[in-house]
């Protein structure tokens, strides 16, 4: 795990509204495709998936699901853009597999016991290039000030 500090960071970003799962995946599939034909997708790509809601609060057809791009210019497509909050996250390598993120979200109490995790924002899902190509992702928790 290591502290990173995210400031003014926007994405473009697609949102699916339902159950969490499988919609999800295909939404993360369908926005990699987007990205592929408008050019959008190389080395230097970082997609974020964000879980909007906690399903032990929110009934599952109103659950709501962001797939962004972090972008740094203009975009020559017409996506929805929104910003992510700024603030510190604790930065923890998954393996990316169905078994390695339920394990890290079973594991998620004694990961973060001793961490001031910030409740009212969510935790961010992070494929970068370079992280998938070694079958990882990030999960970024974000930390109170």
């Amino acid at each position: 795990m290591k502290i990173e500090e995210f400031k003014n960071i926007t994405i473009a970003y697609m949102r699916s509204t339902g159950k969490y799962g499988a919609e999800n995946e295909k939404l993360m599939h369908d926005f990699k495709e987007f990205l592929k034909t408008n050019h959008l997708l190389n080395d230097e790509t970082t997609i974020l998936g964000i879980a909007l809601d906690n399903p032990a609060a929110t009934p599952a057809e109103a659950l709501r699901y962001d797939v962004g791009l972090i972008i740094t210019e203009k975009l020559p497509v017409n996506l929805a853009t929104r910003q992510i909050a700024d603030g510190k996250y604790a930065i923890y390598d998954v393996v990316h597999t169905k078994q390695g993120v339920l394990d890290f979200w079973q594991s998620l109490p004694e990961r973060t016991a001793n961490l001031p995790v910030d409740e009212e924002k969510p935790i961010i899902e992070r494929y970068t290039m370079e992280k998938t190509a070694q079958h990882l992702c990030e999960f970024c928790l974000p930390l109170k000030r």
